[in-house]
């Protein structure tokens, strides 16, 4: 049994923090969102919650309020004027996953979103225990999307295929026809709703699930 206690963030913690985050995204669909960085979650505009053991974070639940300019309700199939926030980060690190701190976490977060009401907006990839986690405690799957790496014809922006480097240690980028080009297409990601759609695009490499729930509040 790890022993710990859930409490409310403070700037102090910033190191252990991130430190937390970064460990947790490495093993996740989320790797390419390590940052240095932590966005500043004061009580005016979400909850910022983390797990302490031994004075280090291990882990994080953070929800960010949202206003009618950044996230409209009838857009998720909701009631206009639907109280929405979103859980903007959910993390653990990974010597102490599996033992329920996620859950933790999660029930904190609900009981301080209680008194605001509404419906919490929860985005996730293809992890299967996240995914299982969010439908556990109750969040109902609002829709899913693909997040789609490949190639549209639609696409004029020129591909590179070479390159050489310069006397100015610079480089020189050349498409197919041994042309420079003052830029090319070095990857395509488009945001695909419709599954059906991912058919109009052509080369398609990698397909990653984007999976959004809604938990009433």
């Amino acid at each position: 049994m790890v022993a710990y206690t859930i409490k409310n963030y403070q700037p102090e913690m910033l190191e252990s923090w991130l430190r937390c985050r970064a460990l947790a995204y490495m093993r996740s669909s989320f790797q390419d969102e390590i940052t240095a960085e932590k966005e500043t979650v004061s009580n005016d505009i979400g909850v910022s919650l983390v797990a302490i053991k031994d004075q280090q974070v291990i882990g994080i639940a953070e929800a960010i309020f949202l206003d009618q300019g950044q996230a409209r309700a009838a857009s998720y199939g909701l009631p206009e004027g639907t109280v929405l926030t979103t859980l903007d980060t959910l993390a653990v690190h990974p010597d102490y996953q599996h033992i329920g701190i996620a859950k933790a976490l999660l029930k904190q977060l609900r009981g301080r979103l209680k008194m605001r009401g509404g419906v919490l907006l929860i985005y996730t990839l293809d992890d299967e225990a996240a995914n299982g986690l969010y439908q556990a405690i109750g969040a109902r799957l609002c829709y899913q999307a693909s997040i789609v790496h490949g190639h549209s014809s639609k696409n004029h922006v020129p591909e590179w295929t070479h390159f050489r480097v310069t006397n100015d240690q610079q480089v020189a980028v050349y498409d197919e026809h041994d042309h420079e080009i003052a830029y090319g297409q070095d990857m395509e990601t488009y945001y695909v709703g419709k599954s059906e759609n991912i058919k109009q695009l052509t080369d398609v490499h990698k397909v990653v699930t984007e999976n959004v729930y809604t938990l009433e509040l």
